[in-house]
């Protein structure tokens, strides 16, 4: 479904009520515009989403509002990390809904331990690693969708309710069957991470490749434990248990809408009408509307729309 060494690099805020996505600089060439305005006075824009239900919904509502508000927001674009990156930055589309996670393993290339790992904190340090670059965050949200190891809740005596616990059974069980994400074979968080900083078992389990999250193989018992993302609707369906994570090695990674910086210091009103929309997108919230979507087969324009109505951020 979803989606990392510190420079030393400070941003002076012109004013503490500023909202700008990205914050301010002394420099006009790393500054964001601040959210201002209500309206998009006409303006065609375009919005990616990666190809997965929640992305899908984030990309659904953020269309919806700014339709509403004399924005036409164009939706056709999905692609995964890193092409719809190059997709915002090269300017075939406007706007996408981005990981602070994703963003600070996979593009901006930091690891564990070197950047913050409370939700707020992550958010502000990787807005303010991509201002320089031309990209700026706005709307920051209060759920946290991370990457996790899930098991059968019934099999925790089996395995344990920890990657430590995990790790040290996998130490005398080589063979354990884990359903991945290609991509979590070299993600600094993923595999590497796990024999890191917790055993060096983990490299010889017995990996399987799957084309999304595990939740459905570790129900049917294809594997014993999977990758799956926290605001998964599966792991409630499917009676899973995440395995904690106590070294912190999953970044935090709340959401952000991320803009292109001239797309954005034309048009500040995006900010300033998704910032109210994004901190009601809570963790339950957004379990529920997943859910919506995954498990009782809704289109995501209707889960959004009426959520957005239940919200008072559309008319019925």
């Amino acid at each position: 479904m979803k989606r990392l060494a510190i420079a030393a690099f400070v941003l002076i805020l012109a004013s503490a009520a500023l909202t700008a996505c990205g914050g301010s600089s002394t420099s006009a060439s790393t500054a964001c515009a601040a959210g201002s305005g209500t309206s998009g006075d006409g303006a065609h824009l375009s919005i990616g989403f990666k190809p997965f239900a929640e992305e899908q919904l984030l990309a659904s509502i953020t269309q919806q509002v700014l339709d509403a508000h004399d924005f036409t927001i164009t939706d056709t674009f999905s692609a995964s990390d890193k092409a719809i990156g190059t997709a915002l930055s090269s300017g075939t589309i406007d706007m996408y809904w981005q990981y602070t996670g994703t963003e600070l393993t996979d593009y901006l290339g930091y690891s564990t331990g070197q950047f913050p790992t409370q939700l707020t904190q992550a958010f502000d340090f990787v807005q303010q690693k991509d201002a320089p670059k031309g990209i700026c965050w706005t709307s920051d949200t209060p759920f946290d969708d991370t990457n996790g190891i899930a098991i059968k809740a019934s099999e925790e005596s089996t395995y344990g309710t920890t990657l430590t616990q995990f790790g040290s059974f996998l130490a005398s069980h080589p063979d354990t069957s884990i359903c991945i994400l290609a991509e979590f074979r070299t993600r600094p968080d993923g595999l590497p991470g796990l024999e890191k900083n917790y055993n060096q078992s983990y490299a010889n389990a017995n990996y399987v490749t799957v084309g999304g999250t595990a939740e459905q193989e570790i129900a049917s018992g294809q594997c014993a434990a999977g990758e799956v993302f926290t605001t998964d609707a599966g792991i409630q369906s499917d009676g899973l248990y995440v395995l904690q994570d106590s070294k912190n090695l999953f970044p935090p990674d709340n959401a952000g809408l991320l803009v292109r910086k001239s797309v954005l210091n034309q048009y500040p009103a995006i900010a300033a009408l998704m910032a109210p929309v994004a901190a009601k997108l809570t963790t339950p919230v957004v379990l529920a509307l997943d859910a919506d979507v995954e498990l009782d087969n809704e289109t995501v324009s209707t889960v959004a729309h009426d959520w957005l109505v239940q919200n008072h951020f559309l008319a019925g």
